[in-house]
C-alpha cells in the first residue's frame, strides 16, 4: 500500500511536468511564428494618393494577383496581373523593382495580404503596400477603374461580364432540367 501511494505520487509528478513541457513548447512555437507584418496596409484612398502623386512615386508598380477572368472584367489602369498562386514561378518579372513601391491588391483584400507577405518574407521586397478591400472597395469608393467595353474612363465596371453569362446559363439549366423531371414524374407544378 505504501509502494502504491509513492508510485502513484511519482506518476502524478511525472504527467504534470510532461504536461507543463507540452504546453511549454506548444506556447513557444506559437510565439516564434508570430512575426512583425513588414509590408504595410492602405486603405483605397491612400492607394489612388500614391497613383496620383508621379513625383513621389515615379516607377510605382501596381501588382493584381487576381485571376486572369477577374482582370479581364475590370482593373486598375496599368496594372500588371500575376495571379497570387503564380508569383513564385514569376518573381523574375517582379525582381526589377524590388526596390520600388508596390500596391498589391485583389477583389476583397485577402489574397493580396497573402501575396504581400509572400513579397515580403519569401523574396525580401521592402516595399509592399497591401490595398485594403481590394477592388470592391475601390470601385465603392468611386474611384476608376479599367473594363474592356469602356477603357479607363472612369466608371465603376459593375456590368454584367462573363462569369455572370456562366451563371445564368447554368440557372437556366438546372432550372429547365428540374421542370423536365417533375413533368416526367406526373407531378403538378402549383
Amino acid at each position: 500500500m505504501k509502494y502504491m501511494k509513492k508510485f502513484n505520487s511519482i506518476s502524478f509528478k511525472i504527467i504534470i511536468i510532461i504536461g507543463f513541457i507540452f504546453f511549454t513548447s506548444i506556447f513557444l512555437k506559437s510565439v516564434s511564428f508570430v512575426k512583425a507584418q513588414s509590408y504595410t496596409d492602405i486603405s483605397v484612398q491612400e492607394a489612388y494618393n500614391m497613383i496620383q502623386d508621379d513625383s513621389l512615386y515615379p516607377n510605382l508598380v501596381i501588382l493584381d494577383v487576381r485571376e486572369q477572368y477577374e482582370y479581364d472584367e475590370n482593373h486598375l489602369y496599368n496594372a500588371t496581373l500575376i495571379p497570387r498562386l503564380e508569383i513564385d514561378d514569376r518573381i523574375s518579372e517582379l525582381l526589377p523593382y524590388n526596390d520600388t513601391e508596390i500596391i498589391v491588391y485583389c477583389r476583397t483584400g485577402g489574397r493580396s495580404a497573402m501575396a504581400s507577405q509572400n513579397l515580403d518574407e519569401n523574396h525580401h521586397f521592402t516595399k509592399i503596400y497591401n490595398m485594403l478591400g481590394g477592388i470592391n472597395a475601390w470601385i465603392d469608393a468611386g474611384f476608376p477603374v479599367w473594363t474592356p467595353d469602356d477603357g479607363a474612363n472612369g466608371t465603376n465596371g459593375q456590368s454584367i461580364g462573363f462569369t455572370s453569362n456562366i451563371f445564368f446559363i447554368i440557372m437556366i439549366g438546372t432550372i429547365s432540367i428540374i421542370i423536365l423531371h417533375y413533368r416526367k414524374s406526373r407531378i403538378k407544378i402549383n
